[in-house]
């Protein structure tokens, strides 16, 4: 199955359980293996393979202890840079900008108005 914009959030939860469990009886181990493994007790795998909300360090948990962090790669690529930029920029060095608080164009610090 794969994930599209008119998938529910819970049909996607069930989804990454049921193949969280197909990966945990691929490498012939049990609830309570993986739990211990990962640090995480047998009824957060459960409710991990239940496809019930659960905190996302408890997913990664599983899947360090499975040798899957992998797939979280994919999940989320390094974001690249656009490519008309990188043209924009050849050979110039990117300039921060400068905090509007310092200098005003004509080279008077920025104030209220009522200091005096």
């Amino acid at each position: 199955m794969k994930f599209g914009p008119l998938a529910t959030d819970e049909l996607i939860l069930s989804e990454l359980g049921r193949r969280l469990e197909a990966e945990r009886l691929a490498q012939d181990l049990t609830q309570a293996q993986l739990a211990a493994q990962a640090g995480v007790s047998k009824r957060t795998v459960e409710r991990l393979e239940g496809g019930q909300s659960s905190a996302i360090a408890n997913l990664i948990r599983c899947l360090r202890a499975l040798d899957r962090l992998d797939g979280l790669d994919a999940l989320l690529p390094e974001p690249q840079p656009n490519p008309v930029s990188v043209l924009k920029l050849r050979g110039k060095t990117r300039q921060r900008a400068r905090p509007s608080a310092e200098v005003r164009p004509g080279g008077k610090p920025w104030a209220w108005g009522d200091e005096r």
